[in-house]
């Protein structure tokens, strides 16, 4: 790893304990939102070389994206969206709706499984409808070796 990513991957840590850890109110959405703008910026060095344009643009739609699903999504919806991403084939939407919450989603693979690094990733579109109001989002899902958590990059659209 290079020098200016470990101080990357360092501030983002310390801001991540900062934004979740220092706070009785901290919600699913403020941590999703800080995980994803972590993960998204972390992302975006990599992919333009260590160039900040990147980094930004990165933990910017990083951090939509994870805003999104920390807000939208619980544990139980999390592992469905885990479920059909490794079940499903491409192009079948699974389809569910929570009982607690009463947010509906609909999840549709659109890759196969492709080798990203060391990571595996599908596409997927998802549409999360809340109230009678859908939220629409295309992402990809990565899983490291050994792992069984995603991580989720994508984009609203």
């Amino acid at each position: 790893m290079r020098r200016s990513s470990a101080r990357l991957a360092a501030s983002a840590a310390v801001a991540v304990a900062l934004v979740t850890g220092g706070c009785e109110s901290t919600n699913k959405r403020d941590v999703g939102t800080a995980l994803g703008g972590l993960l998204g910026g972390i992302l975006g060095h990599q992919v333009d070389d260590g160039g900040a344009g990147g980094t930004i643009i990165g933990a910017l739609v990083g951090a939509a994206v994870g805003r999104m699903i920390g807000q939208y999504m619980d544990d139980a919806d999390r592992k469905r969206l885990a479920e059909t991403l490794k079940e499903a084939p491409r192009g079948q939407t699974v389809s569910w709706r929570n009982n607690e919450t009463q947010h509906a989603f609909a999840v549709t693979p659109t890759s196969d499984f492709y080798t990203q690094g060391d990571k595996q990733c599908r596409r997927f579109d998802q549409v999360v409808t809340i109230d009678g109001r859908r939220e629409v989002m295309e992402g990809v899902a990565c899983k490291s070796p050994g792992s069984e958590e995603l991580d989720i990059a994508g984009q609203a659209i």
